[in-house]
């Protein structure tokens, strides 16, 4: 598969609950642990946020309130054609 470098990627593992969202392809990265269950993953050389993991995946949505805020935002473009 060819991945565009702006691409999110998201991989749920259910075995240990955990949910990746990576921009572009996954690699090497620096981290912050901003949360016990959210962890920030920035670009090792310029610093730009390349993705995040939120643990405990499903424990967010056995709650009543299950809104998850994100210390980040997320600005979404269509490469190429709408597919419509």
């Amino acid at each position: 598969m060819n991945r565009n470098k702006d691409q999110f990627n998201i991989v749920y593992d259910q075995e240990a609950d955990v949910l990746y969202v990576t921009r572009g392809q996954p690699e090497h990265t620096d981290y912050v642990e901003y949360a016990d269950d959210l962890i920030l993953r920035f670009h090792p050389e310029t610093k730009q946020l390349v993705g995040f993991t939120l643990v405990d995946f499903s424990q967010h949505f056995a709650k009543n309130d299950s809104d998850i805020a994100l210390p980040f935002g997320v600005d979404f473009h269509m490469h190429g054609e709408l597919p419509y």
